[in-house]
This record gives structure tokens, sequence and C-alpha cells, in this order.
């Protein structure tokens, strides 16, 4: 009896000194970065939902003018909002806006 509580009592230990090989978590560091993460994946969001409004004020200047506008500043004010037109490219040639890489 005493040898099996000795050996149960080993595999205890051994069991848990294994467990504990892991490194200990610093929750308001992991907290951290799924904030900044989070707050990345918002901005990517944005630039991709400004993207399409682009290609939807492009073609609405094409329909309104019969041809595309010479640069993305023409379609401004039909969008509505302030994007940074810089994160884009376009070619007036063929009305393509696509994202900078």
């Amino acid at each position: 009896m005493k040898i099996s509580t000795a050996i149960f009592f080993l595999f205890f230990v051994l069991f848990l000194n294994i467990s504990c090989d892991q490194k200990p978590k610093n929750p308001v560091s992991e907290y951290g970065d799924a904030m900044i993460d989070s707050y990345k994946k918002g901005q990517q969001a944005g630039v991709t939902a400004n993207l399409d409004a682009l290609k939807k004020g492009i073609e609405a200047y094409r329909a309104a003018n019969e041809k595309y506008p010479p640069s993305l500043n023409e379609v401004r004010d039909l969008i509505g909002s302030n994007i940074d037109l810089t994160q884009y490219d376009y070619n007036p040639e063929n009305g393509i806006v696509s994202l900078k890489k």
C-alpha cells in the first residue's frame, strides 16, 4: 500500500513538473496584443470599405459624364466622405482602382 501511494505521488509530482514547463503568461501583455490586433484589423476593414465606395463613386461619375474621372479627387464629393486617397492606385483610362501595395 505504501509503495502504490509513493508511486502515485511520484507520478503526480512528475505530471506537475511537466505541465509547469510552460512560461507564465502575462495577461496585460496578451490583452494589449489583442487590442492592437483588433485595431489593425479595423483599420484594414475601413480601407477595404473605402475602396468599395471609391469604385461605386467612379461608376457614378462615369454614368453621369460618360467617361472615367481623370483623378480620384473628382469622385471625392460623390462619396461624401473624407478618404485618404494616397492609399489607392487609380488608372483613369479604365477606371480601375486598387489598394497600393
